[in-house]
This record gives structure tokens, sequence and C-alpha cells, in this order.
């Protein structure tokens, strides 16, 4: 009976400590980032005094890898997707890829915190995944009001851009190019192949290293500081590939669910399995003292 009680106290003790490990790592009152605003200047644009840059209604960041077989369909899927009033920017984050970027593996890693290729990012909070992605981003893009703001008076002379702004945060500079597939016979246009922070409140910086790289064009990010709390926008979501995998096993990893809510489910059953033995005896002991003697039995 002792021995039961002893691993009912220590199971109790176990919960506690896994709880409140669980609610340490619940984020506190940091504030989200976000994307503030978006500019896209082509070469020729930037050379220009009266250059107007562009200011999409959507921007769709595409992470994905010549490697990741469901990436070419996509490929294609969003170039039949995309009009005038939306800019996708494709990232190649896998170091596997010949076209790998340091820059774009830290943004799917850091700040968006993503696991999976392909994945699309729709104005810096929606997350999508799975095999629908294309026509779930078509859905998203007509039902979204998101209105871009922040930068003004965007100009470039001798190396370096300006801008006006009032938002505290970080401005971006893209350096974008079309680049080849590593096996299939198409571009990739708009690939990350270089980038640029600057303190948005110092109204400028300066790009030289980007504008001497060949390229066909460049995206000005306002971005407020800290990590994206992003919403799933997919109607099947969390399927793809790995980043670190090269090559397709057949085997689609599937995420469902918050992965500390994942964590409890499986501390709740790891205990009730434990406490079944303690149950057991508790058991036995109630009905030993319930069952009367044989001495009790004569009388």
């Amino acid at each position: 009976m002792k021995r039961g009680v002893l691993v009912v106290f220590l199971l109790v003790a176990l919960s506690s400590t896994v709880s409140g490990n669980l609610q340490a790592e619940e984020p506190t009152t940091e504030e989200n980032g976000a994307t503030l605003d978006v500019l896209v200047i082509d070469d020729e644009c930037l050379i220009q005094t009266d250059c107007d840059p562009f200011r999409p209604s959507h921007l769709v960041e595409y992470f994905g890898a010549d490697w990741c077989e469901p990436c070419k369909v996509l490929d294609q899927d969003l170039d039949d997707l995309v009009e005038n009033d939306t800019f996708v920017m494709r990232h190649h984050p896998s170091p596997q890829d010949l076209t790998y970027n340091s820059v774009s593996n830290l943004r799917f890693n850091a700040l968006y915190r993503l696991l999976f290729l392909p994945s699309l990012i729709h104005n810096g909070d929606g997350l999508l995944t799975g095999t629908s992605q294309a026509q779930d981003l078509g859905e998203v893009m007509s039902n979204s009001t998101t209105v871009f703001q922040g930068l003004t008076n965007t100009s470039y002379s001798n190396g370096t851009l300006s801008w006006n702004t009032t938002e505290q945060g970080t401005v971006t500079v893209w350096r974008l190019d079309a680049v080849a597939h590593e096996t299939e016979p198409y571009n990739h246009s708009n690939m990350v192949i270089a980038a640029l922070h600057f303190n948005a409140t110092d109204e400028q910086g300066n790009i030289t290293d980007l504008v001497e790289m060949n390229g066909t064009g460049f995206v000005v990010m306002l971005e407020r500081e800290g990590v994206r709390n992003l919403t799933v926008k997919s109607e099947t979501p969390a399927v793809g590939l790995d980043l670190n995998e090269n090559v397709d096993d057949g085997i689609l990893s599937t995420i469902k669910g918050d992965s500390s809510e994942m964590l409890v489910v499986g501390v709740t059953i790891v205990l009730v399995f434990l406490l079944l033995p303690a149950f057991a005896m508790w058991k036995d002991a109630v009905g030993q003292q319930s069952t009367p003697s044989g001495k009790d039995e004569e009388a």
C-alpha cells in the first residue's frame, strides 16, 4: 500500500513539473512581428528619377527547393495564379540547393519557424502548406484586406537608397534575379540572391553591393521586429518535405496541432499507464480489508 502511495506522489510531482515547463515555454508579452510595407523596384526603375515603385496588394513568399518534387508542380501553379496586383518572391533556404541563400534560411527557420517545403507565406502572416496550397492561396487573396503602407518618398542616388517613415523596425532590401532550375528547363523568376538590413528610422542605406550584382530587381520591405504568429490558411495543411531532406522517399510528414498540446497528451497517456499498477494495488488492499477472516466466519 505504501508503495502505491509513493508511486502516485511521484506521478503527481512529475505532472506538475511538466505543466510548469510548458507554461514557461509559452510566449509572454513579446510583440509579434509584421510586414508593414512592400515596394518592388526593377533595375530600370532604380535609375530613373521619376520612377514610382510598385506596391503589391499581395506579397507571396515562396520557400522551395530544386530537389523538392512537389515544388515543381507549385512552380507552374504559381505562374498561372499570379495577377498584376501580386508579387511572388522566391526563397531557396535548403543547403542542398546550388542556389541556397543563408538569409532565406534564417527567414525560414528563425522568423517564420517553418518546417516543410514547399511553404507559402501570404503578406507576412498567412501560412499555406499541403497539396492544395496554390488553390488555397487564390481563395486567401480574394478575401484579403491587407493594405501595405509605411514607406514614402523612396529614391536612389549614388549607391544610397533613401526613404521616409515614422515606423520603428527594419528595412530589408532584397536583391532578386532569374535563376535557372538545377534539373528542369525553366527559370525561377524573382529569386532571392542577397539582402541587406537597415534600421528603418535611419531612412537611408548603402546598397552598392546589391546594385553591383547581376539581377533583375529589388524588394524593399518594412517590417516590425519580432517572431511571426502565422495563421494557417490551408484546407489541408502541413504536408511537405523536410528542409534537410534532398530525396523524396514517398513519405510525407504531417503535423496535426500544436507541439505543446501533443506533448501534454503524450504525458497524460504515459501517466495513466504508470498509474495502473498503483490502482491495482489499491484495489487489492481494499478487497482484503472488506473480506471477513476465517475466525469471524466460525463465530
